[in-house]
């Protein structure tokens, strides 16, 4: 059996985070949780990770800095922006950085769940470890 997932999930709006965090560990995997662009960063130079979900506008830098960071000391991983402000041009440049999915906020739990589904099939080639159904917020 594969080991659980190691996944980053930067959000700066706490109680997003604690329910974010709490969906995605209801899965089996090790969700590391950090509210600044900075604190994200440092955390991916200590632990290895397999994707991220990075808020757009976090405390010290965007989430697209914050990629650029993990992905210029790490190597590229997959990930996923969120925001309920981003422009078009934020969102471009996005994609063009291979995030694999941008998810406006008020999130959705089944946009949320079909996102993550499609990551790991892309980028693991199987299904999610867990639980075949994740918890509501």
């Amino acid at each position: 059996m594969r080991k659980p997932f190691s996944v980053l999930l930067a959000e700066d709006d706490v109680a997003l985070r604690r329910c974010l965090a709490e969906v995605l560990a209801a899965n089996g995997w090790s969700v590391y949780s950090v509210g600044t662009g900075p604190d994200a960063v440092a955390l991916a130079r200590q632990v290895p990770l397999d994707f991220s979900l990075l808020d757009m506008h976090l405390p010290g830098m965007t989430g697209i800095e914050v990629y650029r960071a993990i992905a210029r000391e790490n190597g590229p991983l997959p990930w996923i922006l969120m925001s309920g402000q981003a422009t078009r041009e934020d969102t471009a440049l996005a994609f063009a950085l291979g995030a694999h999915t941008f998810l406006r906020k008020p999130l959705h739990l089944t946009a949320l769940r079909t996102c993550l589904a499609e990551l790991i099939q892309r980028h693991f080639g199987g299904p999610a470890l867990g639980p075949p159904t994740l918890p509501p917020f």
